[in-house]
């Protein structure tokens, strides 16, 4: 197998020489594993979705993407991938790496050495991904904000939290604000306006339908990993391989009662809660309740807007290389 990596040119100092590091050693270790790996760079936004795509049609199954970076990363070459022969394999770069947290091996997971040399034993599985489909108020799609994604998606509160918190990033880019931005935000975000107002019908696993009774809600999450925002567990049970997204709705709550379900929000204890909702849909449709706005969303972490969202489970919709515990 040959392998292509595509490695994100903003990722940190430190990682871009472990990554220089591993690569020597693997040299020195097994050349011929090191002849058959090509390093790519990204040089602009969307290059990472161009590279995937031109070497899946040159090789197809006879190589496999190595995403370098952070979820942003993950994201974009999945979305590149989706539905061809081509494997996807993740090595974390970024600084929340949500999504490896369902699929790579903790103790494994930031060794970037380990990663590369074991390379040729991962096991190939196919992956779901869901698929988010933004209208405007006349129902027209809106390409631009209508993707696949392999890790979670949400719509509000959250969503205002990730915006705080890339602003503070973005203020002050260091390894400690990165490592607390986002429970910053969110303790900065609970305080002020919670409520966002928006209904949903889900298609629910067993083929019934779901309606909200109420349109006043703090955040719904469409899962499909376990994590984001730096560690936040909404779908404790969420598994990326069966073909069913894990939703989590939390009401609009007063402001006690907010805290405290931030607080086991964050480790996953949440579910069952008063004030919490799960289920496992195949498909659902959210809408914003006032025809003069839209919805603010957010899937692996990118923006999205839309006064009507979709979004659908598409089963073994991308391979994906999974290492040994």
């Amino acid at each position: 197998m040959r392998y292509i990596l595509i490695v994100n040119s903003r990722s940190p100092v430190n990682k871009l020489e472990a990554l220089d590091d591993a690569i020597n050693m693997i040299a020195n270790k097994d050349p011929d594993l090191r002849a058959r790996i090509e390093i790519r760079y990204t040089e602009y936004g969307g290059h990472a979705s161009e590279i995937a795509v031109e070497a899946s049609e040159n090789f197809g199954d006879k190589v496999a993407i190595v995403a370098c970076g952070g979820d942003g990363t993950i994201h974009e070459v999945a979305n590149a991938l989706a539905f061809r022969k081509t494997p996807m394999v993740c090595i974390p770069f970024g600084t929340g790496n949500d999504f490896v947290k369902s699929v790579l091996p903790r103790r494994k997971a930031k060794n970037i050495y380990y990663l590369l040399s074991h390379l040729d034993s991962v096991v190939l599985r196919p992956i779901d991904l869901i698929r988010v489909d933004s209208y405007d108020i006349l129902g027209t799609h809106l390409q631009n904000w209508s993707r696949y994604f392999n890790n979670v998606a949400s719509i509000g509160l959250d969503t205002k939290v990730q915006s705080v918190a890339k602003a503070a990033v973005l203020a002050k880019k260091t390894k400690y604000v990165e490592k607390t931005a986002y429970c910053k935000a969110a303790i900065k975000s609970i305080f002020g306006n919670r409520s966002s107002e928006f209904s949903y019908s889900l298609e629910l696993e067993n083929g019934e339908t779901y309606v909200s009774d109420t349109t006043e809600h703090t955040l719904i999450s469409i899962c499909n990993g376990k994590f984001y925002g730096n560690g936040f567990c909404p779908a404790p049970n969420a598994s990326v391989t069966d073909g069913v997204a894990d939703i989590c709705v939390v009401e609009n709550v007063k402001l006690l009662r907010a805290i405290s379900l931030l607080i086991s929000y964050r480790s996953g204890r949440h579910v069952g809660r008063r004030g919490v909702k799960t289920f496992r849909a195949t498909s659902g449709i959210i809408t914003c309740k006032d025809s003069s706005l839209q919805l603010e969303g957010n899937y692996d972490g990118e923006d999205f807007f839309g006064h009507r969202i979709r979004f659908e489970v598409y089963p073994k919709a991308l391979i994906l290389a999974f290492f040994e515990s």
